[in-house]
């Protein structure tokens, strides 16, 4: 629940710096035509690092999880907080949703690294149409 709260915050937050700076962040784009090109790609590579990385920290994650699980063999490993009364798998059972647990770690980071690069040909190709 922490991490939702924490995260919303800073979604509210981007949102309202953006509002806020968006007239001046214009301003600087267009600024020198020479570099406007340059300076649009530089905003939206970062812009897409911030969508990106929570993928990313999700993905590592699921894997220092299911690397938990395994070491512990039961899922959810001691010391972990859940939010309701948790019937405790052990076992095999246990492992097999730690194997899950990482193959969806790697889902999410192969699908990270693919919308991290299509993102980067969609910036090079408005880099190239401004140019």
């Amino acid at each position: 629940m922490l991490v939702i709260v924490v995260a919303a915050s800073v979604g509210i937050l981007l949102i309202a710096a953006f509002e806020r700076y968006r007239i001046p962040l214009r301003e600087w784009i267009t600024a020198e035509p020479g570099e406007s090109a340059q300076r649009m790609q530089l905003i939206f590579l970062v812009v897409a690092a911030l969508l990106l990385v929570p993928l990313l920290g999700f993905a590592a994650y699921l894997w220092s999880l299911g690397a938990s699980v395994i070491r512990a063999r039961e899922f959810p490993p001691p010391g972990h907080r859940v939010i309701r009364n948790t019937q405790v798998i052990t076992g095999e059972a246990a492992i097999a949703r730690a194997r899950q647990l990482k193959v969806l770690a790697l889902v999410c980071g192969i699908a990270c690294a693919i919308l991290a690069f299509l993102l980067w040909r969609l910036a090079s190709l408005f880099g190239n149409s401004l140019a």
